[in-house]
């Protein structure tokens, strides 16, 4: 069986006092109970039958186990299908130092002896939704998980950037930015929300957070005109730009010519990308080999005092406790270094995955942009009107409700001029400052600038 994804929910507020964590450990183990008689099961016992969608047969156990003020509660699920896949699926709730816990995996695997890929399309499971769906706040690690989040306006992007630059942040940020007042795809925010509800925090950003964005991570990590771009946790303006993925509003539109296929066809893409990294980062919290562990060695020095006056077995059992001892120091290693490689493998697959959009992009015709055939004159002190067929370059310097202030400036030398088709601040601004005159032949916006943004009028 292989692990395709994993979720980690954290209840934290309010959980100091014993009876807090009791109750809310209750709650939510009544919620998974819940949901697996929606699946079929009878009664919620050691171990039961459900009715998979399919039409597979699917049976399921629970387990438990108490240490002092400690508690642990799972329910593990597995579902065979007639052409000889496996599906599983574990949710354990873990009640421990100030603290309630979810953890949840879903594995695939295959009953037949061949060495063959086993296809798979893993959804975020309804139990781990309707789980998100309760009140109160949940968290994972030092970071909060939030539903979709609209980001508006500059102030509101600089504090996503300092979010995104937080060293302790350890949950991905999906960025979904505004074209036209909409997004690339149809729907594509909301999607991806149900997607990847407990693994990422997806946020929609408009024009004025775009911009913060880009003044305050840098142009290699810029978010902007449709774009979707993941921010990974441990987030450095000095690594290379393709670890944290792009994909261009016209990429994004260039996947099918039928734009809901090809919304269909990301969300699987970004799913893929995200529950892999979900699935080597995210490992089981410490908490439940504690009290499992702490759990036996009672039992078993129960076992003891029974039989006392055997030394034999007292011997064998003390072995075997020392075994035990060893052992579990071994898996708690090799689980760190499991961590950590995961981590550096979804790094490493979000880079590629990067890099290979990046080229297919630039293997892409470009926009061809209408030219003049009178040759332009630059309007370099740009005094007065402008004249025909003159070219004057304004910088953004604020912004108001209805339009962007903007004052003269020479050109920028960056020669990364791109068409502008949703400014319409920008465009009141330059007409304001203008006279009322807005009767320019081509606007156009540089892609490299910061700081509000570099604008090149043809009149």
């Amino acid at each position: 069986m292989q692990k395709v994804s994993a979720y980690l929910l954290e209840r934290r507020d309010g959980m100091e006092s014993l009876a807090a964590r009791a109750s809310e450990a209750a709650r939510l183990r009544s919620e998974v109970e819940a949901w697996l008689r929606t699946k079929g099961a009878t009664e919620v016992g050691p171990r039961g039958t459900y009715l998979p969608e399919d039409g597979s047969s699917g049976v399921f156990f629970t387990d438990d186990a108490t240490e002092g003020d400690d508690a642990w509660w799972m329910v593990q699920l597995r579902e065979e299908t007639i052409e000889g896949r496996i599906f599983g699926a574990a949710v354990s709730i873990t009640m421990a130092r100030n603290l309630v816990s979810v953890y949840a995996t879903m594995e695939v695997g295959s009953t037949a002896p061949h060495i063959m890929p086993v296809p798979s399309d893993p959804r975020c499971p309804r139990v781990v939704r309707s789980l998100l769906g309760l009140s109160g706040r949940w968290y994972r690690g030092a970071s909060t998980l939030r539903s979709l989040q609209p980001v508006t306006g500059f102030e509101a992007g600089e504090t996503l950037a300092a979010e995104i630059e937080h060293p302790d942040r350890t949950v991905p940020f999906v960025a979904v930015s505004r074209i036209g007042g909409g997004v690339a795809l149809p729907e594509l925010d909301s999607k991806l929300e149900y997607d990847l509800s407990g693994l990422a925090n997806i946020v929609v950003v408009d024009e004025e957070a775009s911009w913060a964005l880009t003044d305050a991570l840098g142009d290699d990590f810029a978010c902007f005109w449709g774009a979707v771009r993941v921010y990974w946790p441990g987030f450095s303006r000095n690594r290379d730009r393709y670890s944290h993925s792009l994909w261009t509003a016209e990429r994004l539109r260039s996947i099918d010519g039928d734009a809901i296929v090809g919304r269909e066809l990301f969300r699987r893409r970004l799913r893929e990308l995200i529950f892999r990294a979900a699935a080597l980062s995210i490992v089981r919290p410490d908490e439940i080999d504690e009290i499992r562990n702490a759990a036996a060695k009672r039992a078993l020095g129960d076992l003891r005092q029974k039989a006392k006056s055997l030394a034999e077995f007292e011997a064998l059992a003390d072995s075997y406790a020392s075994d035990n001892d060893k052992l579990r120091a071994e898996l708690a290693l090799a689980r760190a270094q499991l961590g950590d490689l995961g981590t550096r493998v979804a790094q490493l697959e979000g880079e590629r995955q990067a890099l290979v959009d990046h080229l297919r992009a630039s293997k892409a015709a470009p926009d061809e942009t209408p030219t003049d055939p009178v040759a332009p004159v630059v309007d370099h002190d740009g005094a007065g009107a402008p004249a025909a067929g003159a070219i004057r370059f304004y910088k953004k310097v604020h912004s108001k409700p209805t339009h962007d202030v903007m004052t003269r400036v020479g050109d920028c030398g960056c020669n990364n001029w791109q068409g502008a088709f949703s400014a319409d601040k920008a465009r009141k601004g330059i007409a304001k400052l203008e006279g009322g005159r807005s009767d320019w032949k081509s606007m156009q916006h540089c892609a490299a600038c910061t700081g509000g943004g570099m604008w090149r009028v043809r009149w």
